[in-house]
């Protein structure tokens, strides 16, 4: 959970920053960017940010046809993993494109990834934290502290789950941040990595369960 969480900061900056001012992950904000864009009637800006909404549930359709699968949650990293691989590679081969057809590849992409990874995270099942958006996760911990802290009562695991997601997301925005200016191809390829590496701890895990 927190590999992805990471990676949901770090498609968030790397998208805000390069295309254009979108979100591919934070879709509450991406709304609220598509809202002042059409407001403002920057209707290209606009199709930027509903290129990413429209993406983002066709990745949660398509992660819903796998949900209820035996192996649901490692296909739906592998899925994720190859279209992280799709946006990685279009990179590669042009760079952050200033507009045109490339640079919606890259938004749908990125996109499409973060509505698998929403699903993904359901399937992993930990309370309240769903790798992709935070507003409801911070709100909760706010609220299990200050009634903890008020009945004197020790705050449970489930909060310190939070808070490390949280955490986790942060310190992915931070150093995607940072590899977007100082090594761009980290912040294209890292994503593919950080999931893969779920994906193969996932299947360590089911594989020695099942031993």
């Amino acid at each position: 959970m927190h590999l992805l969480s990471a990676t949901s900061g770090g498609a968030d900056i790397v998208a805000f920053l390069k295309f254009h001012m979108v979100f591919t992950s934070a879709m509450t904000g991406n709304l609220a960017l598509f809202g002042i864009a059409v407001g403002q009637g920057r209707l290209l800006s606009a199709t930027h940010s509903l290129a990413a909404l429209l993406d983002f549930i066709v990745g949660i359709a398509l992660g819903s046809m796998w949900k209820e699968h035996l192996n649901g949650l490692r296909i739906l990293l592998c899925i994720e993993t190859f279209f992280l691989g799709i946006y990685a590679l279009v990179w590669m081969l042009v760079g952050f494109p200033g507009d045109g057809v490339l640079l919606y590849v890259l938004i749908m992409a990125s996109a499409l990834s973060m509505g698998l990874q929403s699903v993904a995270a359901r399937l992993i099942n930990v309370a309240g934290v769903p790798s992709v958006v935070f507003t409801n996760t911070l709100t909760s911990i706010v609220i299990t502290f200050v009634e903890n802290l008020r009945k004197k009562r020790p705050l449970p695991f489930a909060w310190h789950q939070q808070l490390a997601a949280l955490f986790a997301y942060l310190v992915g925005a931070i150093l995607f941040a940072f590899f977007l200016f100082r090594v761009p191809v980290l912040a294209m390829v890292l994503p593919v990595f950080l999931v893969g590496i779920a994906l193969l701890s996932h299947w360590k895990s089911t594989r020695a369960g099942s031993d």
